[in-house]
């Protein structure tokens, strides 16, 4: 193919690079000699990490010292893809023997045109997807600081279309591809954005504890993505619940100010296990333009049930973790589904171990027939209670209702019961009915659990019962209470000593009245 040399202006670049287009310019002289480049895709967006970035060599080019010049040959296979296009393109009189040249043409005539590059690197990004063109180069996005930087190392002079794994296209530019001319090092901004979802617990919370049987209400927020470049758009929010979750069916959905309906079918909801899919996808297509951009809030509760982990997660088990991601297109050319990186929350619940002692001097031993209620912080509501396993109790749960529950528990003879499924706070334990024997307890026992989660990412750090940490040895934070043995308390004794002590009384008034009597005789005498 013939060789092409064109003077271009420096200014083109420039405005072509701020938005995200790097037209056919030219860069600093001190690079000319060399035949290969570095090229950095550059984005803020968290969701760009790990993303892939294809990039298809257009035009091939050697540039001249001075860097006022370019030679630029058409590549092989876009002959092809100028030819079979030229009528779209407005290309006229184009045969074999000069495409290159009408290539160049079209393309440089592009240069002040920005939306016109925009479409045209469109076009090109999904010929080459849909005719399977060999991929020059792929570079996968990286963290890099307080960015993501996807990196070409070694990449032969030339004219490129660059396209990055898609997603929600640019607001301004309405496309992913993008056209990079590189002659020398170079880095470009990424301007798309991905579709992405925040999962939180109530507003804000990553993390946060529940109780057996309680509500915990979850958030997902999200944005209209840009579909302008699409025919067909799938969005789709799939949140996965973990065991001990059960969904309520009770989603709602508002874009902006306005509340969607299912009636209407904006949206949808299904079920296939513990995963729930809310569909978006003919919503944020429809009438596209007036919504790009405006935030998404969806909204639903789910209840902790008898399955949910208990105590400190580990690697074997990471406890009650729920996960939300986008399903979302993410290539015009093809029927392509990308994903978000999930967004987590997590859900603790947690026990302790009732320890009922006696002591005799220094040595404790246990004690069997304690009788106990578990009451809320008020000290006022007594927490009804089902028998999961010998000994252990959890809070009952709406759906309990053919389980036989029950307000009071009685110690084994190893005095020990463990109650489970409890959300960090203040409870009591009251003694009902204390074993023969021994003084029942006059005032409720308190007990604290505290759990200090991260508020960044929702993990478990540390958790506590009044004071008292799990360990390996003991996993269950132990709370002990103690009876003292009802032994008589002294008295002033029996009827007997009554009646002893009437008869003294007496002995001693009539003792006093015979002294009186008989001192006045004796003054009587004299």
């Amino acid at each position: 193919m013939k060789s092409l040399i064109r003077k271009v202006a420096a200014g083109v670049l420039a405005a072509a690079t701020m938005l995200g287009i790097a037209g056919l310019g030219a860069t600093t002289a001190s690079a000319r000699t060399a035949k290969t480049a570095t090229l950095t895709v550059t984005s803020s967006d968290a969701a760009f990490n790990g993303k892939t970035v294809k990039a298809y060599q257009m035009f091939s080019a050697s540039p001249d010292a001075a860097g006022q010049n370019a030679t630029y040959t058409l590549a092989y296979p876009w002959g092809n893809f100028f030819k079979t296009n030229a009528d779209d393109l407005g290309i006229t009189g184009v045969t074999d023997d000069n495409v290159s040249e009408k290539a160049y043409d079209y393309v440089y005539g592009l240069n002040q045109q920005d939306m016109k590059l925009a479409e045209f690197a469109t076009k090109a990004s999904n010929w080459a997807k849909k005719n399977n063109v060999s991929v020059s180069a792929t570079a996968t996005a990286e963290a890099s600081g307080n960015a993501y930087v996807a990196t070409f190392e070694y990449l032969p002079l030339g004219y490129y279309v660059v396209s990055p794994q898609a997603g929600s296209t640019s607001n301004t530019r309405h496309t992913d591809a993008m056209l990079v001319n590189v002659t020398a090092t170079k880095n470009i901004n990424l301007k798309s954005e991905y579709p992405t979802v925040d999962k939180t617990i109530d507003t804000d919370k990553k993390g946060d504890s529940a109780q057996i049987g309680s509500k915990v209400n979850f958030q997902l927020k999200s944005k209209v993505p840009d579909t302008s470049e699409y025919t067909n758009y799938v969005f789709k929010i799939v949140d996965t619940l973990s065991a001990g979750l059960d969904f309520n069916n009770d989603v709602t959905v508002k874009v902006g100010d306005a509340t969607l309906s299912t009636t209407t079918h904006d949206y949808s909801v299904t079920t296939s296990g513990k995963i729930v899919t809310i569909d978006l996808s003919n919503y944020v297509k429809t009438d596209n333009a007036s919504k790009a951009g405006k935030g998404i809030l969806v909204t639903y509760s789910a209840t902790l049930n008898k399955d949910a982990f208990v105590g400190t997660p580990g690697q074997d088990n990471p406890g009650n973790l729920n996960s939300a991601k986008v399903q979302y297109s993410n290539d015009p050319s093809a029927d392509s589904i990308g994903e978000s990186t999930a967004s987590e929350t997590h859900s603790y619940t947690f026990n302790f171990n009732l320890k009922k002692i006696y002591k005799e001097g220094d040595i404790e031993h246990t004690l069997a027939y304690a009788r106990f209620q578990l009451l809320d912080s008020n000290k006022t509501s007594v927490i009804s209670l089902v028998k999961k396993s010998e000994n252990v109790y959890r809070p009952a749960t709406d759906g309990d209702t053919d389980t036989v529950t029950v307000t009071e528990v009685e110690t084994p003879a190893n005095g020990m019961i463990e109650f489970t499924g409890l959300k960090a706070g203040t409870y009591y334990l009251k003694e009902t009915d204390a074993p023969a024997g021994y003084n029942k307890l006059s005032d409720p026992v308190e007990v604290t659990i505290e759990a200090t989660i991260n508020k960044t990412t929702g993990a478990l750090e540390s958790w506590k019962v009044n004071g008292s940490a799990p360990t390996t040895d003991v996993p269950v934070p132990v709370v002990k209470i103690e009876n003292k043995k009802g032994a008589l308390l002294p008295d002033t004794g029996g009827m007997g000593t009554v009646l002893f002590t009437v008869f003294g009384v007496l002995i001693v008034a009539l003792g006093a009245g015979w002294y009186v009597k008989s001192n006045r005789k004796s003054r009587h005498a004299a």
